[in-house]
């Protein structure tokens, strides 16, 4: 009798180890696709953003070679960046991806610099905070 209650509980604590250690390791698969998802959609905003900000503030020589199609796409990319942060970041660095994609679009002079960058350094700093990568 002491034999099979000792079989029993020794089973039992395996099983819940093994249960245990399935649990940490979807936890951590979890958290490692949100960080990457969150990493690629700021990519895509900064990236889309940024060439909205030259085109608009007429800062860059490619403007002669711009297709037409092209500003739709950015725009596309920034809307889609946007999108993502906003259904997985904190409130903090849905607010700041705003004000960047605002302030991208509202450059009309190489003068709107300064606001692309502040805005553009407070949603990294809120996403590094966000993501541990500080």
């Amino acid at each position: 009798m002491v034999n099979v209650l000792a079989g029993v509980i020794g089973a039992l604590l395996g099983f819940s180890g093994a249960l245990l250690g399935a649990w940490i390791k979807s936890r951590d698969e979890q958290q490692r696709w949100l960080r990457d998802q969150k990493l690629a959609s700021a990519a895509e905003m900064i990236s889309a953003g940024s060439n909205i900000f030259e085109l608009r503030s007429g800062n860059s020589d490619w403007l002669q070679s711009l297709e037409p199609g092209e500003l739709r796409v950015w725009q596309s990319q920034l809307q889609k960046g946007r999108a993502v942060i906003h259904l997985l970041c904190t409130q903090e660095t849905r607010d700041n991806a705003d004000s960047f994609a605002r302030s991208c679009w509202r450059a009309t002079t190489s003068d709107s610099e300064d606001k692309v960058v502040t805005a553009l350094r407070a949603f990294n700093a809120s996403l590094r905070k966000e993501i541990g990568s500080e």
